[in-house]
């Protein structure tokens, strides 16, 4: 017998949690599963198993390749399957392990499923959404540039109701915050080379170093901006508050390859 198939058999003898990677989609018989090739074992997961609410296809396809815990529950020796169940191993996950921490700590998140404006982290069995402004700082275009499903990321508790299944972490507070050295690098008035990371319907975003972007309203250009051009801005507000720099784009040093 391999070590996988001991694994497996543990597993199904006394609850105990494996993990692997979700890689596939299957059906059969009206019936969804996500699938795990552990170390050549295939286990299959029913959808009703994953621990998500209002499942479908959509939910599980943006999963693959995201890490994910299982306990077995059955075995299928003729065809060498496993039948296992997420949502099982979230649960003792949640039980056993999430009450240890408390709001500050900072723990490994792991990353099993982006959106356009939230990246979703399954924290010791509970899965919480966590949106841009607490992925990074300065401006983000596309949240894929910074995670990929199945990243495991150092996060900071910020929220915690085991009893109401909530957990709010933060990844962008685990990191120093560039804002705090602005006045020693940035001044109002200055003019500084960035580059242009994305743009909105009022203005764009140029980066000036990681974390530290400022916003430009549309200017009086002929020429096309796009996303990559170096650009030269001129500072016209620091807002230490709010950690916002707002200024004006001047000129279009390099158009982007």
């Amino acid at each position: 017998m391999t070590e996988a198939w001991q694994d497996i058999y543990a597993s199904r003898q006394s609850n105990k949690i494996l993990t692997g990677t979700l890689s596939a989609i299957e059906s059969q018989n009206d019936k969804n599963f996500a699938v795990i090739f552990y170390d050549g074992v295939k286990v299959i997961i029913p959808f009703e198993e994953m621990g998500i609410e209002n499942i479908n296809k959509t939910i599980v396809r943006s999963m693959i390749g995201a890490e994910v815990d299982f306990v077995v529950r059955g075995i299928d020796t003729e065809k060498e399957i496993a039948v296992a169940s997420r949502k099982f191993a979230m649960n003792l996950r949640k039980k056993y392990e999430l009450p240890k921490h408390e709001v500050g700590d900072v723990i490994l998140a792991r990353i099993v499923a982006i959106g356009k404006n939230h990246a979703i982290a399954e924290v010791y069995g509970i899965e919480t959404k966590v949106p841009k402004e607490e992925i990074g700082y300065g401006y983000i275009d596309r949240i894929n540039d910074l995670l990929q499903v199945g990243d495991k990321v150092p996060a900071k508790i910020t929220k915690l109701d085991i009893g109401n299944n909530l957990v709010e972490i933060s990844i962008k507070q685990t990191k120093p915050n560039p804002f705090e050295q602005i006045d020693s690098k940035y001044k109002k008035g200055g003019e500084y080379l960035g580059t242009v990371t994305g743009s909105q319907p009022y203005g764009y975003f140029v980066n000036l170093e990681p974390g530290i972007d400022v916003l430009c309203p549309n200017p009086y250009w002929k020429t096309k901006i796009e996303k990559g051009d170096k650009v030269t801005v001129r500072i016209t507000r620091i807002d230490h508050k709010k950690q916002r720099i707002t200024g004006v784009l001047k000129r279009l040093v390099r158009k982007a390859q």
